[in-house]
């Protein structure tokens, strides 16, 4: 009888243990959608706007909340704007390694065609370009958005650097980092910046 109860006790503890591991699982599931739903909304905010027109009000507004309560998903406006770094960093990668995957194995320039042509897909994404010009507004007073993305910047010339070498690498960075401060000003369309992406696959390809 005493072996039944305590194995019954036990069960009753470990039970209750994992109850509670599974609510604590999806308050975590819940707190990470709605920090997803905040960034959402910020971006949705900056597209539909402009990034001068963003606001935590706004974006609360957007959500369904109250102001107030973004603040326990969030510091601040940094904050939230440091999260929107981070998404601009996962999509500009993402698109890089997609662009990778489609080209063939063989190709003895592989990472330095899928930065190019990455590049050009998010370059011809105007709403994609108003989150990276919003993200500027913190890699300019952020120490942490600077160092996100130079370790983009480190990672993508490690690549290349084996295929074409260090300064035709940095010539290429260089290159495109206009592109993109043409673009988020509202004075280089993807066009251009076609052409010129073009031209410098084929200066790439004939040394």
């Amino acid at each position: 009888m005493a072996g039944f109860v305590a194995n019954l006790f036990f069960a009753l503890i470990n039970g209750g243990v994992c109850v509670t591991l599974n609510v604590i699982a999806q308050r975590k599931a819940g707190f990470e959608m709605k920090r997803q739903e905040l960034i959402d909304a910020a971006i949705q905010v900056i597209q539909e706007d402009g990034v001068h027109q963003l606001s935590l009000a706004k974006i609360a507004e957007k959500v369904g909340i109250t102001k107030p309560a973004i603040f326990y998903h969030f510091k601040n406006k940094q904050d939230l704007m440091m999260a929107l770094t981070y998404f601009t960093v996962a999509e500009y990668e993402q698109t890089i390694a997609e662009e990778f995957e489609r080209l063939p194995e063989n190709d003895a320039l592989r990472h330095v065609h899928a930065f190019l042509k990455g590049n050009l897909r998010q370059l011809n994404d105007s709403e994609l370009i108003k989150v990276h010009a919003a993200s500027m507004e913190v890699l300019v007073s952020n120490d942490e958005a600077t160092a996100v993305w130079r370790d983009v910047y480190n990672r993508e010339l490690a690549k290349m650097t084996p295929e074409i070498g260090v300064v035709r690498a940095d010539l290429l960075s260089v290159a495109l980092d206009g592109m993109w401060y043409g673009a988020m000003c509202g004075v280089w369309d993807a066009k251009r910046a076609e052409s010129v992406i073009t031209y410098l696959e084929k200066i790439i390809e004939q040394d």
